[in-house]
């Protein structure tokens, strides 16, 4: 089994002596060539994971977080075409993905089971690789790109953006520092709310028309995380085996308001909740298309990552779109405590 390691140094929790403590356990696997390669810059994994087929290795292990992640995907599977249906990808098989998460969410690694204690991770890694396991999972795209776990206007992208100046100026992404931009994007949000519009077809070809909301979020998994490690249920019956979803919010003021934002880290999924704030939430589930407008230039965020401004962009399921080592089915977090919450927020590195 050839295996091309992919990793990246500047990730938040990667050091070398992790890296020392990462890849003895891999070398034991029987069989198993490794090769690593370091990134150097952004966007260095895509180039490096471009045009790679099964016949030159059988997986990519990406030793990195999400966007790092992201890389690898547009790497691999290229550019998006209008009709890409994988028939001419299947002819030609791609390297299986694999995950060791050093970033500061890990999202896409998590939704597929895997700890996000990176030496745990490595130690199931190796068992799955033993092992040959393997499960294919939804993909979406956005424009002529593929992201692998959420993409979103409003009040997301805000805090992306303003999480990536911070880190510019030295700064590091906690947890704490993340819910300390979030509510400050919110207060902005009431003032001057983002004002954008969704077009959704689900499965069955019916078209859902969304007008007017300040936050839309577009999710291809369950959970993806927005706090550290806070979980973020908007969807709970989607998964990597459906469509896309989408979760937008009406309205993102006064006390309502506040309560729907909450329900994003897993906070009010019981009933009373639920139906208190159900004129504020719009949801629909297993998506094959998904069209955002805004009124005028949004920032706009992709897995994590700032992606600029604009004023639409068109979202696609792709089912079935890569291969990852991982268990076949990862079990859903259920509804959380204010306590847990906020642990996890504070005391979380």
């Amino acid at each position: 089994m050839d295996v091309l390691m992919i990793a990246n140094p500047n990730s938040t929790t990667h050091t070398d002596a992790l890296f020392h403590r990462i890849v003895p356990g891999l070398r034991e696997v029987s069989g198993l060539r490794l090769r690593t390669c370091f990134t150097h810059r952004p966007g260095h994994a895509e180039d490096l994971c471009r045009g790679l087929r099964r016949s030159d290795y059988d997986v990519i292990l990406i030793v990195g977080g999400d966007g790092t992640v992201n890389e690898a995907i547009n790497g691999l599977l290229g550019p998006v075409r209008a009709d890409d249906d994988l028939r001419a990808r299947e002819q030609s098989p791609l390297p299986a993905l694999a995950i060791i998460p050093t970033g500061s969410a890990n999202v896409f690694a998590r939704a597929v089971g895997i700890p996000s204690d990176p030496v745990a991770a490595a130690k199931d890694l190796a068992v799955l690789l033993a092992g040959n396991r393997r499960r294919r999972v939804c993909l979406g795209t956005w424009n002529d790109r593929w992201f692998a776990v959420n993409a979103g206007f409003g009040v997301d992208a805000e805090v992306i953006a303003r999480i990536e100046r911070a880190r510019a100026r030295g700064f590091a992404a906690t947890p704490l520092r993340y819910l300390i931009v979030s509510l400050r994007a919110w207060a902005s949000a009431q003032r001057q709310p983002p004002a954008m519009s969704a077009r959704v077809v689900d499965r069955a070809g019916e078209t859902h028309r969304i007008p007017r909301v300040p936050l839309c979020l577009v999710s291809n998994t369950n959970p993806w995380t927005f706090l550290g490690p806070v979980p973020v249920v908007t969807n709970p019956r989607n998964s990597f085996d459906n469509g896309l979803s989408l979760f937008a919010l009406r309205s993102v003021r006064g006390v309502r308001g506040v309560a729907a934002m909450l329900h994003l880290v897993g906070v009010g999924h019981r009933p009373r909740w639920e139906e208190w704030i159900s004129d504020r939430i719009v949801s629909v589930d297993d998506a094959r298309e998904i069209t955002l407008a805004c009124a005028g230039p949004q920032r706009f965020q992709v897995d994590g990552e700032y992606e600029g401004e604009y004023e639409q962009v068109r979202l696609r399921a792709v089912p079935g779109a890569i291969e990852v080592v991982a268990r076949e089915h990862t079990p859903a977090p259920g509804p959380r405590r204010w306590r847990s919450i906020l642990r996890s927020v504070v005391c979380a590195r």
